[in-house]
């Protein structure tokens, strides 16, 4: 049994009357057979000027253009060739040598040879049982077919459609998600929606968000398939040897082929399945991974679809958490800010809104507080028409913690106003009462009573650890500080306070304050101190009274330079009648 295959050759024929006008639709004919077979279109413009010019001769000089005489034409496409025989009825002549250009190139007679030997690979004349026979070959190529060419046409075309699909796909998504980023009031909304886009493209068996911790660790923020997390496995340590950490620590997407491959104790881990794991970063931040599962069957469309829009949803991801904790701590603020504000209300409310004036005596004060609420508080309360109670006070501390001692203590001078004429025995029951609260704090208040006795014109002063108050004569212009033994309120829950009485007169004058004020730093960090207030005592009541406090108040700016307060400062003025 012969081996040999069989060999098949694609042919065409034509027959046509001796006229030149015939020649046109042979070669359009033969242009056909070529295009079937996917002839190369830039080598037909050649073979097609050598074949026109055979056909004329077969026309003018076989038949004569003699139109009852007839033309025939065969081709077909072997291997990498193209063969054409043309027979006519005319006598059979020998061309010897290899033909040349005539020496008028215009001239008719003898230009057509020369083409055609020029650009045909192969050429022959030989007599025939019709009469003259020409055959000539073309080197061409492999020949396709048209079916084969189609076939490969419509794959690029459908490649290029699911190009395009993909690109719509991808441009809707980014639309969707900047609308979704706009839109949804909770992060887990955001992420759930756009788990939902990715579902249009590809199955997803389980999705999970990780975001990173304080402590370095990968908290679940998101979690939808698969069985429900044990709160145990909704943490992966940062020590912890597995997908997502690898991820963060590279900061570069992770490929998982088979889940089962991975260590059981990996919590992107399953029996069967493949996953993506890419990493949520904004700058130079990474911010935490998330981690799309799929089924085996699925990989392809996991890997090479789903993949880069999963990449466009983890860089709004990055801008999502980013904004939602942009938004959170502004929300914060705003709510601080709010808070300080009523605290600052209630403070400046428990502040006395006037100070007692009447024929024994006038007063005046003022109190500024460092931050938006202080620690600072300051009392002028009248005893019937007995004389007149007196306290200032200093939390140690700054802000709402201080401002909320401030307010307990002064709650707890209100409730003991029968004590006012013992100033020393009121402090002593007021640090009792409050030495727990204080405690647990761990802050202690300075304060200092006074009770001013209107008939005898004696100040009886208490002092828990608080700066002196200062007596200006206002006769000699003489300056004194005024000063009592105590420790500060919470120390010693036993601790007694000693009162000193002063005797008083109609040029007496009385400044309390509270230590802000002679500690006042200027640029270079230099402290007001004690004797340049003293010094300049005098100078601030020069004006009377209703001057004191801007005077007071001036002359720490003044010192201060610019330079921020960094502590509470408070002034009450006593003036003697």
């Amino acid at each position: 049994m012969s081996s040999k295959s069989i060999s098949y050759y694609e042919t065409g024929y034509c027959e046509f009357p001796a006229e030149l006008e015939r020649v046109a639709e042979v070669s359009a004919l033969l242009k056909a057979f070529c295009q079937r077979n996917c002839l190369d279109e830039t080598l037909w413009p050649q073979i097609d000027l050598a074949i026109c010019e055979c056909l004329n001769n077969a026309v003018e000089h076989g038949c004569e253009e003699d139109a009852s005489k007839i033309v025939r034409a065969k081709w077909s496409w072997q291997d990498e060739k193209l063969w054409l025989e043309v027979d006519d009825p005319g006598p059979c002549y020998e061309h010897e040598g290899e033909a040349t250009l005539p020496d008028d190139p215009t001239a008719e007679s003898g230009r057509g040879y020369f083409i055609i030997q020029s650009i045909a690979e192969s050429f022959k004349e030989e007599k025939s049982e019709y009469g003259h026979k020409v055959t000539l070959s073309f080197a061409t190529h492999s020949r396709s077919d048209i079916l084969d060419k189609t076939e490969e046409m419509f794959t690029m075309l459908q490649n290029l459609s699911n190009d395009l699909n993909l690109a719509y796909s991808e441009r809707d998504i980014i639309a969707g998600l900047a609308n979704d980023l706009t839109n949804c009031p909770a992060i887990e909304s955001f992420i759930e929606k756009s788990i939902q886009r990715l579902r249009g493209i590809v199955e997803i068996t389980q999705a999970n968000v990780w975001t990173l911790v304080a402590d370095g660790n990968l908290e679940n923020a998101y979690h939808e398939g698969g069985e429900a997390l044990e709160i145990r496995a909704a943490m992966i340590r940062r020590e912890q040897a597995c997908a997502c950490m690898t991820v963060m620590a590279s900061e570069n997407e992770l490929v998982v082929e088979r889940c089962s491959h991975l260590d059981p104790t990996d919590p992107l881990y399953e029996n069967s399945g493949c996953a993506i794991v890419l990493p949520i970063i904004y700058q130079r931040d990474c911010l935490g991974t998330i981690a799309i599962h799929s089924t085996e069957a699925n990989q392809k469309t996991l890997f090479e679809t789903a993949l880069p829009l999963a990449r466009t949803i983890c860089q709004f991801l990055g801008l999502a958490y980013t904004s939602a904790k942009t938004f959170r701590h502004r929300e914060e603020h705003e709510r601080a800010q709010t808070q300080l504000e009523v605290a600052s209300e209630i403070q400046q409310s428990l502040l006395p809104s006037s100070y007692p004036n009447n024929k024994y005596c006038r007063s005046t004060g003022r109190c500024v507080a460092a931050m938006a609420v202080g620690g600072d508080y300051i009392d002028a309360i009248e005893i019937r028409d007995v004389g007149l109670l007196v306290v200032i006070a200093d939390v140690m501390g700054k802000g709402v913690p201080a401002a909320l001692l401030a307010t307990i203590f002064r709650t707890a001078i209100r409730s003991r106003l029968n004590l006012a004429e013992t100033p020393g025995w009121l402090l002593s029951k007021i640090n009792k009462q409050i030495h727990e609260e204080l405690g647990h704090l761990n802050m202690f208040i300075t304060a200092q009573a006074a009770f001013l006795d209107y008939g005898k014109k004696v100040l009886k002063l208490a002092s828990a650890g608080h700066c002196p108050a200062i007596l200006l004569d206002s006769n000699n212009k003489e300056t004194k500080l005024l000063e009592a033994e105590g420790m500060p309120l919470g120390i010693d829950p036993s601790d007694l306070y000693e009162e000193n009485l002063i005797q008083l007169s109609d040029t007496s004058r009385l400044l309390f304050i509270t230590d802000g004020f002679y500690e006042a730093e200027n640029p270079k960090g230099d402290m007001l101190g004690m004797e340049r207030l003293l010094s300049a005592v005098p100078d601030i009541w020069e004006e009377g009274i209703d001057s004191v406090p801007n005077k007071a108040f001036g002359l720490v700016s003044d010192f201060a330079n610019g330079r921020s307060a960094t502590d509470d400062q408070t002034m009450m003025a006593l003036e003697i009648l």
